[in-house]
């Protein structure tokens, strides 16, 4: 490695080196300089619309619909429903085409002024006359004839086609990635005005269109298409999306415009009426239908507002297709007709207020808004107003914040993201504005993370004293050897098969509120002192202390082949050894109450990176891979089992030992294989028979033969009263549990920790 550091005189003379040292001036202009970046930073990513902060901003302004959703308005909008009530009555779908056209009939009796489809017709009816053509064909009956004999017998879709022809009308179609497409039939034109305004608009190659004869016969045609954001949640709708160059409208769109008797469709954007766009393609701005301006962003979108879901305006096609019905209801209304079956066309979606809600709901929700004039609307210029808000306020935090110290700093970032949040909600209140106030947040919340933990690392600077490089976290022995050798370490890492302990003490946390600050340093001395000296005694490193945890390492820096049991015997040397602090400790409470210590170890094995870690100035000789976060799994799992040792299954396999024990089959957080754990006794004195009748009780378990695992237990537990008990007690939990609710079919005696 071209890059690496060795050791030795070579290390002295770089950590000595003038060119190395920081000036004192340089690191107070970390203090305003790293924060700075940071903001510019955020200001960038703003800019660039990252998907992080467009997903923070949707969720608040979920929220604000939650809390605020639009009032339903008095519009004439009704739904027929194709629920499972008019399944169940009438069969499955697709309906044949006549009960359609009798749907159709029915609205058109009862005054619809506008019936909308959200469902497309793109495929013959199942009876349809035209299926016989390529029977007739194979058996030699002429085009010309076969035509005349088929003219005679009723077609399903003739008669759809003509009870459109009855009544305004609008089929809906879908736009799609792939396949070849016949163009769905336009009713309207679009009128575009301004700079480039299809420049965003959304293009499909393809389309699923409508039978010919029943577009021919509507009065519009509209796509169904409806699209979620990445929380699969609808939250805006497109007006108007692209079919190759050719602009073609929504249904709700189409079906606005069929309703207020509209030729076209004009489009607006930057531009138009002397608007400026300073040379971007910024897109539409609004859509006009007749005398209805829609505002929309650059891709042709709404921002749905959505009300509570209305139930009153859904009338079940079965009641619509027997007459039960007022037909007041129906009355110079528009009328979607959609499903709110599962099953049917898989149109459940879901809002920022609600969960499986029908596509023509939402349909619904889109037209009600445009009659109330109830837009949400995210302006131009409320991306310039949140980055100009964050910069002043971060600049500010920034400036303050060495100054006047961290909690007036605080104070001072807190009103300013209660200015943002309060400012955007009543913006969302009273005048439906979308301005974002997570991202100011975030940034200001980063900002003084940053410059509060700059100016406490400042302040610990001043402090610290160097320590030895390596001497307080290896053997004696291994300094010596490095000191030998120094070209032995280097700056970087290898990859190399590794044995990781950590070891724990239990109720750590209340036994340190017991202790005032000079009786648990000296406990802790007393503690860590003697579990140290016994790992670097068995050629252990010791990787770093967490508190009262230590995390410790074999089989490097130097080639240990005997690293797996070094371990183990550093383990069982540790549980003798807490016997003995017991001992003092308890001699030293006098007549206090004592409570014996108690530790939890995890020793895993496993191929890691292990090296310095760090730059030239300053280094860790530490070990990064899966295995490391696995031992401290296993050191946790000790809590569940009651036990005070858990062995991985790699470390197991490397170590013969008859008297290792198998604890159970478990599949940590994070892992998505399960893998055994083993213990061992702390006397390491078991017989052969106990051994045989602990893995009769695991295999019976796993069996789920519960009868057999329970006399197993029962035979077993006096032996292992002292060490096991725990373990045999949670297994009669888990059997009680399993014969009240019996695990899934596909259980194979996983136990799935979710706790780290």
């Amino acid at each position: 490695m071209e890059n690496s550091i060795e050791f030795g005189d070579n290390y002295r003379r770089i950590a000595h080196y003038p060119s190395m040292r920081v000036h004192p001036a340089f690191r107070r202009g970390l203090i305003y300089l790293l924060p700075l970046a940071l903001l510019f930073v955020a200001l960038t990513a703003r800019v660039a619309a990252s998907d992080l902060l467009e997903r923070l901003s949707l969720f608040c302004f979920d929220l604000y619909q939650k809390a605020a959703p639009r009032e339903a308005g008095d519009v004439p909008i009704r739904v027929v429903d194709i629920d499972d009530t008019s399944l169940n009555k009438i069969g499955q779908w697709p309906w044949p085409r006549n009960i359609v056209a009798q749907l159709i009939d029915k609205l058109r009796e009862a005054g619809a002024a506008v019936i909308a489809f959200d469902i497309d017709f793109a495929e013959p009816d199942r009876t349809s006359p035209k299926l016989l053509l390529p029977l007739l064909a194979k058996n030699g009956v002429a085009a010309d004839e076969a035509e005349k004999l088929l003219a005679a017998v009723p077609d399903p879709d003739r008669r759809l086609a003509e009870a459109m022809g009855t009544v305004p009308v609008v089929t809906g179609f879908i736009l799609t990635d792939r396949g070849q497409t016949q163009p769905p039939l336009p009713k309207a034109g679009f009128a575009l005005a301004g700079e480039d305004p299809l420049g965003h608009v959304s293009s499909f190659p393809a389309a699923v269109s409508n039978l010919p004869e029943l577009e021919a016969a509507s009065a519009g045609n509209g796509f169904l298409n409806q699209f979620v954001d990445w929380d699969h949640v609808v939250r805006r709708v497109p007006l108007i999306l692209l079919l190759g160059e050719k602009p073609y409208p929504s249904l709700a769109a189409e079906t606005l415009r069929v309703a207020v008797g509209a030729p076209s469709y004009v489009g607006r954007a930057a531009g138009a009426n002397a608007e400026k766009s300073f040379g971007e393609k910024t897109g539409l701005t609004a859509i006009r239908i007749g005398q209805l301006a829609i505002p929309t962003d650059a891709a042709g979108r709404v921002w749905l507002h959505y009300a509570a879901p209305r139930r009153d305006r859904f009338v079940s096609a079965a009641d619509v297709l027997s007459g039960k019905f007022d037909p007041a209801l129906f009355a110079d209304q528009i009328v979607l007709v959609g499903t709110s079956a599962a099953g049917v066309v898989n149109d459940l979606q879901a809002t920022p207020i609600a969960r499986d809600v029908p596509g023509v709901e939402i349909h619904a929700q889109l037209l009600e808004q445009i009659l109330q004039g109830a837009f949400l609307v995210r302006p131009d210029w409320a991306v310039g107003a949140e980055i100009l808000f964050t910069l002043l306020v971060g600049i500010g935090l920034i400036l303050a914040l060495p100054r006047v110290g961290a909690l007036p700093s605080a104070v001072l970032g807190g009103a300013s993201v209660a200015i943002a949040f309060g400012t955007s909600w009543l913006l969302f209140r009273h005048a439906d504005l979308l301005i974002d106030p997570v991202y100011p947040w975030a940034v200001m919340t980063l900002v003084y993370l940053l410059a509060s933990l700059l100016g406490y690392l400042r302040t610990e600077a001043r402090q610290r004293q160097i320590r030895g490089a390596f001497s307080q976290y290896m053997s004696p022995h291994y300094v010596d050897e490095l000191a030998a050798h120094p070209e032995r370490l280097k700056l970087g890492g290898q990859a190399r098969t590794m044995t990781i302990m950590f070891c724990d003490i239990r109720g750590f946390t209340s036994l340190s509120e017991k202790l005032d600050a000079e009786s648990l340093t000296q406990f802790m001395n007393s503690f860590l002192s003697p579990m140290t000296e016994i790992i670097t005694e068995r050629k252990g490193t010791i990787d770093k202390y967490i508190g009262d945890c230590i995390m410790a390492f074999w089989n490097a820096p130097l080639d240990d082949p005997d690293h797996v049991k070094n371990a183990v015997q550093a383990a069982q040397a540790m549980r003798r050894k807490l016997v003995e602090l017991n001992g003092l400790w308890q001699a030293e409470a006098d007549y206090r109450v004592f409570l014996p210590v108690q530790i939890g170890i995890g020793i895993n094995t496993g191929e890691c990176v292990v090296g310095n870690f760090g730059s030239l100035q300053h280094f860790d000789y530490s070990l990064l891979g899966d295995p490391v976060n696995l031992a401290s799994r296993l050191e946790g799992l000790g809590k569940v089992y009651g036990i005070d040792l858990v062995i991985g299954e790699e470390t197991a396999a490397h170590l013969a030992d008859p008297a290792l024990i198998e604890v159970d089959l478990v599949a940590v957080k994070g892992k998505s294989e399960a893998g055994h754990i083993y213990t061992l006794p702390p006397e390491r004195i078991v017989e052969d028979q106990f051994i045989d009748q602990h893995s009769a009780l695991l295999g019976a378990y796993r069996r789920q033969d519960w009868i057999s695992a329970l006399r197993l237990l029962d035979d077993g537990r006096f032996v292992a009263a002292r060490f096991l008990a725990p373990v045999y007690d949670l297994y009669r939990r888990r059997i009680a549990q399993f014969q009240i609710e019996a695990p899934p079919a596909n259980w194979n005696g996983v136990f799935t920790a979710e706790e780290k």
